[in-house]
């Protein structure tokens, strides 16, 4: 009964492995963790350069220490801290912007909201409607109908209205990271409705690497294990039962739980031995977007306030021809430490395609996109130019490179309408032992902390089994 004293290994420490492999050692399990890459976190990694720490992606927290981020810290003993600013997001779409306060529940902000993104007036009560409903408590069975609705249909039965489309649309890309009409409204009502209540958007103390880092000290003062630069070759399968990894030398264990991802998991332990419908299963899944970004090191506080989504006004040839949209975190503004007194982190992505298979096609769509990042930022920061100490450009390559992954998507499996909720891969897997964990499988919620779900639902599942 439970989990104590079985051997567990955890493949990958981004926050899904991390976060169960914490939480298993507390309750017994000897747990060993294997990563591939010399540091820890995935797609939640963060590295210095020159007094700079910038982050793997271009992230910012929906709940912070409200969310099932911070649930496993406190479960583990951990003191991850993040912190939420005020003023909100500015939100700019083509000449119309406006700062986004959390409490999208009041009619006031709503109002003025509505008004500077040039919402006509006469859809206001529609656009309010739809907030009330994102907002309303629901049942399980009616989050499982909206489940299987388009978000774009979902927002139709309110309003009809380009720009407060065009909100719901940025919305989708920085919660989702895939298009509205593409998107689940089950899995856009439970992010957004979360992130209004919680009113706790927020950045990582120590930035996102703080995340996984939090979690492995907690696993390794309970006597868990990691090791760097330890790929896994293979999940050894006997007789449809995982009994351990081939990752230098054999490692037994009574449990696999995989972190990454559910179509390399499936490589890693062999297709013969999962049934055809789970392979024709995983095989038609479909992955979110991936992301580029330039990240900027600069030697004054240029860019502000310290989260920006912009989207191009594509009407204009000019701009459409050269600028593009793009999510803008300032995460030196949460926590100073990331750069030095007075000067600035700042991360600028912006979505690309994930597939990888042709390197040609998929580099020369990476570099046009960040020469469009560049671009936008010069004409919304003229003196960016005047303050750059370095910068990086990164490509959706970089980001399977560091995850492990065979193509470049920034969250998984997306959350459309066909693979969330009781539709999304689970936890559990057709070979005895073998488990998943991460954003692709067994969680809700907006990219890490659906990871973090998923951790929490793994854990739940073993340790009360």
């Amino acid at each position: 009964m439970g989990i104590s004293g079985k051997r567990v290994v955890v493949i990958g420490t981004g926050v899904g492995g991390s976060g169960i492999a914490a939480l298993l050692a507390r309750d017994g399990a000897k747990v060993i963790v294997l990563e591939r890459n010399p540091f820890p976190g995935g797609k939640t990694a963060s590295f210095e350069r020159e007094g700079y720490i910038y982050d793997t992606g271009v992230h910012w927290i929906s709940r912070g220490d409200k969310g099932p981020l911070g649930e496993i810290s406190r479960r583990v003993g951990g003191d991850l801290k993040f912190v939420s600013l005020e003023p909100g997001m500015k939100f700019t779409v083509g000449d119309k912007s406006t700062i986004l306060s959390q409490d999208m529940g009041d009619e006031k902000e709503l109002n003025r909201t509505f008004e500077e993104l040039g919402v006509l007036p006469e859809n206001w009560e529609g656009a309010k409607a739809f907030f009330e409903d994102v907002t309303r408590p629901r049942s399980l069975e009616e989050l499982k109908e909206l489940d299987s609705v388009s978000l774009e249909d979902y927002v139709g039965r309110f309003v009809q209205d380009e720009q407060f489309f065009k909100l719901i649309m940025g919305f989708t890309g920085m919660c989702l990271v895939i298009a509205t009409r593409q998107a689940s409204a089950g899995e856009f009502v439970l992010c957004l409705s979360a992130q209004i209540r919680d009113h706790n958007l927020s950045y990582p103390i120590g930035a996102m690497r703080a995340i996984p880092i939090d979690y492995l000290k907690c696993l390794e003062r309970m006597g868990g294990e990691i090791y760097y630069d330890r790929p896994v070759e293979r999940i050894v399968v006997d007789r449809g039962k995982a009994v351990g990894v081939e990752a230098d030398g054999f490692i037994p264990a009574d449990l696999v739980i995989s972190n990454t991802g559910v179509k390399e998991t499936v490589e890693l332990a062999g297709r013969e031995n999962f049934p055809q419908d789970y392979l024709e299963m995983v095989d038609s899944l479909r992955l979110s977007f991936g992301a580029v970004s330039v990240k900027y090191a600069l030697d004054a506080e240029v860019v502000k306030p310290h989260l920006i989504y912009y989207f191009p006004n594509m009407e204009d040839p000019d701009i459409a021809k050269r600028q593009t949209g793009i999510f803008v975190p300032v995460p030196s503004a949460a926590d100073p430490g990331l750069a030095p007194p007075g000067h600035q982190i700042v991360l600028a992505g912006s979505l690309v395609p994930p597939s990888l298979d042709n390197l040609d096609q998929a580099n020369a769509i990476c570099e046009d996109v960040l020469d469009r990042i560049e671009y936008t930022m010069k004409c919304l920061f003229p003196d960016i130019e005047n303050h750059i100490v370095w910068k990086i450009r990164t490509n959706s390559k970089y980001i399977a490179d560091i995850s492990g992954r065979m193509t470049g998507e920034v969250i998984g499996v997306a959350q459309n309408r066909f693979q969330v909720g009781e539709k999304r891969p689970q936890n559990t897997t057709p070979v005895e032992g073998l488990y998943l964990v991460g954003a692709d499988a067994g969680g809700r919620g907006v990219g890490t902390e659906m990871a973090a779900d998923s951790a929490l639902n793994l854990w739940r599942l073993l340790s009360y089994k």
